[in-house]
C-alpha cells in the first residue's frame, strides 16, 4: 500500500506542472515537437590491417544519405582523433560518437594517401520521432500547429502541399530532413496576406520518410511524411 501511495505521490508531482499550465486555459492547442535522439556519423569502422599506419580506427564502410557521406568520409579512411582524442580501437571510436548530440560538430582527424586532412562534420541522428506538447491556445504566437495546417499527399510522388487554415504574416523558413536528421531542401519565403497555400517539389527526393519544417521566429512546427513512386 505504501508504494502505491508513493507512486501516485510521484505522478502527481511529476504532472501538476502540466496540470498548472493548462488549467487556466479556454482551449488547449496540440504542438507537434521533433525529438532526435542518439548521434549518428553513418559509418562502420574496424582495425587498420595496412603496415604504412598501425594506429587508428578504419572506415570499411560509408553509408549513403547519412552525415559521414555529405562530408566525403571514404572507404579506407583511417581515423585518426574525433576532437582531439586519439582513436586506436573501434569500440573507443563508438564510444566517442555515441557521448555526443545529434546536429553536434565534430572535429574528425582522417589518414588518407599518405596525408592527414581534417573534416569538420554535422552528425545526425539514429531515430527521429515527433511528440505532441499541449499548450494554452492564447499563448501560440504564430499560425505553426497541427490544427492549422494540412501537409498532403503522404505518400507524396512530385510535390509536397501545405495548406493553412489561417497564416500570421510575416517571415518563414521551410526545411525538408531526412529521417536521420540530413538537411536535404531549404528556402526562406516572405508570406503575405491570403497566401495560405504553399507547394514544394519532392521529385528529386528518393523514396523514404522524411520530415518537414515551417519556422519563424517564435515556432518550429514538425511532420513527418513520406515518399513513395513505388
Amino acid at each position: 500500500m505504501k508504494k502505491l501511495l508513493l507512486l501516485f505521490a510521484f505522478f502527481l508531482s511529476y504532472t501538476s506542472p502540466i496540470f498548472a499550465q493548462t488549467e487556466d486555459c479556454e482551449n488547449i492547442c496540440t504542438i507537434d515537437k521533433t525529438v532526435y535522439e542518439d548521434a549518428f556519423l553513418g559509418v562502420q569502422f574496424g582495425s587498420p590491417c595496412d603496415r604504412e599506419i598501425d594506429k587508428g580506427v578504419i572506415v570499411l564502410k560509408v553509408v549513403a544519405n547519412t552525415a559521414a557521406s555529405d562530408s566525403d568520409f571514404k572507404a579506407y579512411d583511417v581515423v585518426l582523433s574525433i576532437n582531439g582524442t586519439n582513436v586506436d580501437r573501434r569500440g573507443d571510436a563508438i564510444k566517442k560518437i555515441n557521448a555526443f548530440k545529434p546536429f553536434d560538430e565534430v572535429r574528425f582527424s582522417i589518414y588518407r594517401d599518405g596525408k592527414t586532412i581534417i573534416k569538420k562534420v554535422i552528425l545526425g541522428a539514429k531515430t527521429t520521432k515527433i511528440v505532441q506538447e499541449k499548450i494554452c491556445c492564447e499563448d501560440v504566437s504564430s499560425s505553426l500547429h497541427d490544427t492549422n495546417i494540412k501537409v498532403f499527399p503522404s505518400p507524396a510522388t512530385s510535390n509536397l502541399n501545405i495548406t493553412f487554415e489561417s497564416l500570421i504574416q510575416g517571415d518563414y523558413k521551410f526545411e525538408i530532413y531526412m529521417a536521420n536528421g540530413v538537411l536535404v531542401k531549404e528556402y526562406n519565403k516572405k508570406i503575405d496576406k491570403g497566401n495560405l497555400q504553399e507547394v514544394i517539389p519532392v521529385d528529386k527526393l528518393q523514396d523514404g520518410v522524411y520530415i518537414l519544417k515551417i519556422r519563424n521566429k517564435q515556432t518550429t512546427f514538425s511532420k513527418l511524411f513520406v515518399v513513395n513512386r513505388s
